[in-house]
């Protein structure tokens, strides 16, 4: 028999207090009965002392209920009752978590992140059970539970170091919350191969630099298992790191006079100063930047010449997050045909501000067209307009070409005014008309955008979509359902529609129930509007990223393209009908070709890489995670596996429990036994 807590056998020495007491029993010399004690003055008795011990019977059980109270509590088990050897023991059950994001790049960390893969393989026994996983955004199987043991001891290793070497970091973020969470999953679901043997112990070793751009929400929500720990390796580089990236703001919304950068430093930085400059552009001097250790700054650079498309940030330790990637589009020739009686030079008038709106736009040669109300439109089929703008209803002969434009995939944007409209529903293809002049109280504000529709995809970020400084002194009303099925794109506070999408085969028609002139408010005047007359230009079928791109997004591709041709000079072709690419693995400039030319689209590294200081362990401690120091292998050690199946038997056997009964039955025998030679003791008279 062993015991599991042994230490309270020592209990079993308090047999010695009622040997004690028994030693040392006082008893009185002499006992008289009497009638009545009123006639006889208290004192205290005279007694005398023996020194021999009585009542064995009763001393032996009081003994032995102490001596079976100290077994149970030190619980005992048999160890011949169950199989304790150790060589049939389950072993320990690991999963490998690698860090292979693109902040290991930094210096000699991904050397050291291997190294430390390998140096866990060679660290399992013939018992154990081993995974190995990799993540960045996102986590991948390297090794399974089931093929390792598939495998012999010797097989099972060098597939495991085989496999971890032919590891390399990516490009990609570090969502970390989300691989442990992956890992723990790994684990739960290889299960115990038998449920009546110990429990074997598991553990996940994490090999990462801890970067503080790593993300853990996804832990926030996630109840860690209360018998996995969770072992870190960090890794360190030497140096601090500093980071750039595009700032974007209202705006700079479709300007091309520059663009601003944000530069970053690390907490721990030993220097300041950096310098920004276009690769390949040596004729323009590198425009200084100082940050202070801990902060950011804001930079404006000049827009490169010709078609440079890296900014390069320098004066850091680690170059892997060092350019900034700009597609700078070859310049599109677009053609907008206006339709109104405005002229381009009336401040008051829709082609004053669409023409002036046109003018430098990123990417786009935009010539603006003037026709009178009633002439001909010509319409070319080889080469339709981006856009067509219906600032009055036109004729109805003119309705059938415009339909026709707008089915082969054209826009046409209509501001109709109050009456009659019959061109503008045969363009819509529904019954005619009227629009009504709304009665509004005071200037209106937009109530409702939808901000995932591409109208507003450039400014559907938080720091953009602030439209409470547009206000609108009129707006026309349409009837319900005038357009039949089409989208109510934005609202006003009072619930009219204020921009309306009605699509027409492969194009659309667009009806604003409010211009941008002066008359009818303050929309030409704000930064918005540069962004709505872009995306309209961009046509139904366009398709671009809204917002930055980073390592890892899908691309999205416009109708019909072909072919993506990859920072590396390699091609990728496209699917018929697809609509994303999704094989954007590192920074650069991807460029994809469709029928409607080439589009150059800009992929940079997540900014949260930049942010390379250490975040430390009891980040994770503090969402939630049980740590185990990484030099303490109490898991793998011979006398913790013992330790772990000694309280498994004693579990199971519950010897106590019997023990307990045991010592509860001698005490009700020596409670009879002890009353029954009370009642017995003779009683002594002395004549005094």
């Amino acid at each position: 028999m062993s015991f599991l807590t042994p230490l309270y056998v020592l209990g079993a020495l308090a047999i010695v207090a009622p040997i004690v007491f028994h030693l040392i029993r006082r008893t009185t010399k002499v006992e008289t009965p009497f009638g009545s004690l009123m006639f006889l003055e208290p004192s205290p008795p005279r007694v005398s002392k023996r020194s021999r011990l009585e009542h064995w019977p009763l001393l032996l059980l009081r003994a032995a209920a102490l001596a079976i109270l100290a077994a149970a509590f030190a619980r005992p088990f048999l160890r011949e009752s169950a199989a304790l050897d150790l060589a049939a023991a389950p072993g320990e059950r690991v999963v490998v978590l690698v860090d292979t994001s693109a902040s290991l790049r930094r210096g000699e960390l991904w050397p050291g992140a291997v190294a430390a893969a390998l140096a866990e393989v060679n660290a399992r026994s013939h018992r154990d059970e081993l995974a190995v996983l990799a993540f960045d955004d996102a986590s991948r199987p390297i090794l399974t539970f089931a093929e390792w043991s598939a495998l012999d001891e010797a097989g099972r290793r060098a597939r495991a170091k085989a496999r971890i070497e032919t590891l390399a970091p990516s490009w990609r973020s570090t969502r970390l919350g989300q691989a442990l969470i992956d890992a723990a999953g790994a684990i739960e679901e290889a299960g115990d191969a038998a449920r009546d043997e110990a429990r074997a112990p598991r553990r996940i070793v994490l090999v990462s630099d801890l970067q503080r751009g790593s993300r853990l929400d996804a832990l926030g929500d996630f109840d860690w298992p209360s018998d996995l720990t969770l072992d870190v390796r960090p890794l360190r580089a030497k140096g601090s790191n500093a980071a750039v990236e595009r700032v974007v703001d209202a705006d700079e919304v479709g300007r091309a006079d520059g663009l601003r950068v944000r530069v970053s430093n690390d907490a721990d930085a030993d220097r300041d100063a950096f310098t920004l400059a276009w690769e390949g552009d040596p004729k323009t001097p590198p425009t200084p930047a100082t940050v202070p250790p801990g902060e950011s700054r804001v930079v404006r650079i000049p827009t490169p010449a010709g078609d440079r498309t890296a900014l390069r940030l320098s004066g850091d330790a680690h170059d892997f997050d060092d350019v900034l990637y700009v597609a700078t589009e070859p310049e599109r020739p677009s053609t907008v045909l206006f339709v109104g009686p405005d002229r381009s030079d009336d401040p008051e008038g829709l082609l004053y501000y669409l023409a002036r709106a046109c003018e430098g736009m990123p990417g786009r040669a935009v010539t603006v067209e003037r026709r009178e109300p009633g002439s001909p439109l010509a319409v070319a089929a080889d080469r339709p307009p981006a856009l067509v703008v219906l600032a009055v209803d036109p004729p109805s002969a003119e309705a059938p070409a415009l339909a026709e434009y707008a089915r082969r995939g054209g826009t046409v944007l209509a501001v109709p005014a109050a009456g009659r409209t019959e061109a503008l529903a045969a363009i819509a293809g529904v019954a005619p008309f009227d629009v009504a002049e709304a009665e509004q109280q005071g200037d209106a504000m937009l109530g409702e955008i939808a901000f995932d529709h591409p109208l507003f995809a450039a400014v559907a970020a938080p720091q953009f979509n602030d439209f409470t400084k547009i206000r609108f002194r009129r707006h026309r009303k349409l009837p319900a359902g005038a357009l039949g099925e089409a989208r109510i794109v934005a609202r006003f506070e009072g619930g009219d529609p204020a921009i309306v999408e009605k699509r027409v085969g492969r194009g659309r028609l667009i009806v604003m129930t409010s211009g941008w002139g002066p008359a009818d408010g303050r929309l030409a005047r704000s930064s918005k509007f540069v962004p709505l007359i872009a995306a309209m230009l961009d046509g139904p079928e366009a398709a671009g990223p809204v917002g930055p791109t980073r390592v890892g997004d899908p691309i999205p591709l416009p109708d019909g393209a072909t072919l993506v041709r990859k920072p590396d000079g390699s091609t990728a072709a496209v699917d018929p009908g697809a609509t994303a690419f999704a094989q954007a693995d590192e920074p650069g400039v991807y460029v994809v070709e469709s029928p409607a030319g080439e589009r150059r689209i800009a992929v940079n590294l997540d900014p949260a890489e930049g942010r390379t200081e250490p975040m430390g362990v009891d980040a994770l401690e503090r969402a939630g995670c049980r740590l185990t120091q990484s030099d303490v292998k109490t898991s793998a050690s011979p006398d913790r596996k013992r330790q772990l199946q000694a309280a498994e038997l004693e579990g199971r056997q519950k010897l106590w429990r019997p023990l307990i009964l045991a010592a509860l039955g001698v005490l009700v025998v020596e409670t009879w036994l002890a009353g029954r030679l009370d009642r017995a003791r003779p009683v002594r008279a002395e004549a005094a």
